[in-house]
């Protein structure tokens, strides 16, 4: 390597350095959403231009070959990220292209979601319309090889990456079913594959609509223009609005889905941060048909923008907000690039609601594996020292994310029913009644004479005994399940997600907290000060 090369490369990986990106961060930190921007960097400064001189010294006398990868990305950027935030991260080439791709809503490849089962690589779904479901090919075949060569050493992420790749090229599958353990080959030619960060829509017959939001992306707000017009043209008489597992995306997606069910002017969020102006962002536009009532359906794992729409129409009195505490992650995060393709999330400000709460839950004594199980924790108790008020007079706490205002818990899952997940005891039973010729309608749910025979399908992996009773909440959860798993099985993934919804309890209790919406609206606006009396949230930490 030339005297040049190896003084830019040093360069380089000193400004990664004080630029506080970091392998842990890259572990960690995207799980959450970034709400950034991408940021293209300026020349180097002239103070790290001296750390960059100091990586020649140690280039040219230390006594063997500086390991440069080994030294950054194993010791000084992970011991710098002790001193920073859960959410800075430096992005392999990899990563980043990933992250770009979810922003952006596509990806060229075959369509499919892959996973592990034992030693095998398995499709859990193809996704409608794409080059891997036109091919006939099914939920849970087995990837035998790419290309002729054998998968059984590569890990997931190695596999998607030969999956993916230029459209127009094409992949040849070697693949094994599942239900009678026959082998065969499909060519597939790659293509752009859209997904839509609003899979599911329903309009029930009561009027009700349901959309359940996944990430906010760059076609978020399109999409959600798209599903609300053609609800509000059908009569929409309240709207649950679900960002359960959304851990966010762009922060101007965020701005524009709360936009849309707020009055225009409206504040929507604010960030400032040490060398970050403090920007505020407005409901933009004048939207008609907004008088139904909303619930908007929260969990641990919803974090960053969907914590920011959850806010908004929480402090505006907007929707009734359900489920349990979000994540509570309020750092703004920008997006870097890097030469050869890399680049990094780097912490520049911090969030607050309309109402003046930091959203941001603290992590300063918490190790990062801590930080990012607590909130799923049965122990988990969110900070409540500093009250705020929404428009109407209700007190809302800063500190520890979103607080529902009426708390339901899908109870999680039982032993029973782990156990049946892990050995995808559903997923092998629908293959093998599809093999057998059984028929079925969209829309149709088990029979009791098919549940029977699915139980005793069930108690041959002994994952219950026969003498076991089976609990009425386990009942509902394995009806439910194979309802999906059907719907997934004979039609595609997008029926067996409309389904998930329309019997979901958590979604179900949501539709009947619409009338609590409905007074919530009708609450006049109140000028207490945080220190006053304020009301407190409407069935505040109920437990249904």
């Amino acid at each position: 390597m030339s005297e040049a090369k190896r003084a830019a490369r040093a360069s380089l990986l000193a400004f990664l350095t004080i630029a506080a990106c970091a392998l842990l961060g890259g572990k960690y930190g995207l799980r959450i959403g970034t709400n950034g921007n991408l940021i293209e960097l300026a020349p180097l400064s002239d103070h790290l231009r001296s750390v960059a001189q100091a990586t020649r010294v140690f280039e040219k006398r230390f006594a063997g070959t500086v390991a440069w990868d080994d030294a950054f990305y194993k010791g000084a950027i992970p011991g710098m990220l002790a001193t920073l935030d859960p959410h800075s991260a430096f992005l392999d080439a990899r990563t980043f292209r990933n992250m770009r791709e979810q922003e952006q809503g596509s990806y060229a490849g075959i369509g499919v979601q892959i996973t592990t089962f034992g030693a095998r690589k398995i499709i859990e779904f193809p996704f409608p319309g794409t080059p891997a479901f036109l091919a006939g090919i099914r939920p849970g075949d087995a990837i035998e090889s790419v290309d002729g060569d054998s998968v059984s050493g590569l890990t997931i992420h190695q596999l998607a990456s030969r999956l993916k790749g230029t459209p127009g090229t094409t992949v040849r599958l070697g693949l094994r079913r599942e239900a009678d353990g026959s082998e065969y080959e499909v060519d597939l030619v790659r293509r752009m594959i859209p997904r839509p960060t609003i899979p599911t829509q329903i309009h029930f017959e009561d009027g009700v609509g349901y959309l359940r939001l996944t990430s906010f992306g760059e076609r978020t707000p399109r999409e959600l223009e798209d599903a609300l017009r053609q609800m509000e043209w059908q009569g929409l008489n309240g709207l649950v609005l679900d960002l359960r597992d959304n851990k966010g995306g762009l922060l101007s997606a965020g701005v524009k889905v709360a936009s849309r069910f707020l009055d225009e002017g409206q504040s929507v969020v604010s960030h400032r941060g040490r060398a970050s102006p403090e920007r505020s962002y407005s409901a933009q536009g004048a939207h008609s048909n907004m008088g139904y009532p909303m619930v908007v359906l929260v969990n641990c794992g919803s974090a960053s923008a969907s914590e920011i729409v959850a806010a908004a129409l929480q402090d505006h009195d907007r929707a009734l907000i359900a489920g349990t505490n979000t994540f509570g992650k309020g750092l703004v995060q920008s997006v870097f690039s890097l030469p050869e393709s890399a680049g990094m999330v780097l912490t520049t400000a911090r969030y607050y609601s309309p109402s003046g709460r930091l959203i941001q839950r603290p992590y300063d004594r918490l190790a990062p594996t801590e930080y990012f199980n607590e909130p799923c924790s049965s122990q988990f108790r969110p900070d409540q020292r500093e009250a705020r008020l929404t428009d109407g007079g209700r007190k809302m706490y800063e500190h520890g994310g979103i607080a529902p205002d009426v708390v339901l818990d899908d109870g999680g899952e039982s032993r029973l029913q782990r156990s049946v997940a892990s050995y995808r005891i559903v997923e092998r039973f629908v293959s093998t009644l599809r093999r057998e010729g059984h028929a079925m309608l969209r829309g149709e749910t088990p029979s009791p004479e098919m549940f029977e025979r699915f139980l005793a399908y069930l108690r041959r992996f002994r994952v219950m005994s026969s003498a076991e009773d089976l609990s009425a909440t386990d009942r509902q959860a394995m009806l439910r399940s194979l309802a999906v798993q059907m719907h997934v099985e004979y039609f595609d993934y997008d029926e067996g997600q409309r389904m998930q919804a329309t019997y979901d309890p958590v979604v179900l209790r949501a539709r009947s907290l619409l009338q609590d919406a409905v007074r919530l609206m009708e609450r006049p606006p109140s000028r207490m000060s945080a220190t006053g009396d304020g009301d407190e949230p409407i069935a505040a930490c109920r437990t249904c």
